[in-house]
């Protein structure tokens, strides 16, 4: 049997039984993006050479070699795993080119995950220019390299996405007719909305894992999926929203208070 190509699609089914698909990325993009990321690292790393090389012209050769090797993996490790940890599965170029990292299952990169798909990168990188990472790309089917294998995650294409506000007659509340709409963020978690994206990270990763996937997979597809599917989807777990977000769901009901939390996993 076949396997998928990069590019192909991922299909993701919720516990409510609601499928997303999602659009693997390909080699050339992810390719680009990496270069992007590799010019930011060479400034980095520039910077951290010409240190140590200070610190070897003043006679320390072991203290300048040990910052060499000990800075370079930190710089390299550390900009990827930061990055991706705190920024959803993004890095710089993958912000640009609109690709993130994702668990198998659609779900938010964890903290752990980052860390193994970006420790084993240095696996992926040998013997140069990500030799072993692109082969076992191309013989998995999936386009995941060793990393995304170790960690359990996949490069998608993100979807177009516009905050619901910015459409007219958008953010509806309850079902039923007509839909109301909300005209901005609600004042009971406007301080949460506009608070920092670690901060908000911290509090998403502090929702019940279940209701996550589905915020996180819900946010991508809501443009393109109709109200009264919106509206079905936010009754069938009111329980965990009204927990979640409880000042917005007493306030604009269950459907606002999905959106609420699909608007804060996009800011973060």
């Amino acid at each position: 049997m076949s396997q998928p190509l990069p590019d192909s699609d991922l299909v993701v089914a919720t516990p409510e039984r609601v499928s997303f698909d999602y659009q693997v990325a390909g080699l050339a993009t992810r390719g680009i993006a990496q270069l992007l990321d590799l010019l930011i690292l060479s400034f980095f790393l520039a910077a951290l050479y010409a240190a140590a090389i200070f610190v070897g012209a003043g006679g320390s050769d072991v203290l300048a070699y040990l910052i060499a090797v000990i800075g370079t993996f930190v710089i390299v490790f550390g900009y990827h795993w930061t990055c991706e940890a705190f920024w959803s599965g993004q890095t710089v170029g993958k912000r640009v080119f609109r690709l993130r990292a994702v668990g198998d299952r659609g779900e938010p990169m964890t903290f752990a995950q980052a860390g193994i798909r970006n420790l084993v990168r240095l696996v992926d990188f040998l013997p140069y220019g990500y030799g072993i990472g692109m082969v076992v790309l191309f013989l998995n089917g999936r386009g995941k390299r060793l990393g995304d294998l170790a960690a359990g995650t996949i490069v998608v294409k993100d979807s177009d996405w516009l905050p619901l506000w910015q459409v007219p007659g958008g953010r509806p509340t309850d079902p039923g007719p007509p839909p109301q709409a909300w005209g901005a963020p609600p004042p009971a978690s406007a301080a949460l909305a506009y608070a920092p994206a670690s901060q908000t990270e911290l509090f998403l990763r502090g929702l019940d894992p279940d209701l996550r996937r589905l915020v996180a997979a819900y946010g991508r597809r809501r443009p393109e999926l109709p109200y009264p599917l919106r509206a079905q989807l936010a009754g069938q777990v009111q329980s965990l929203l009204q927990s979640a977000a409880p000042d917005v769901f007493r306030e604009y009901g269950p459907l606002a208070a999905l959106d609420y939390l699909a608007d804060l996993e996009r800011s973060a």
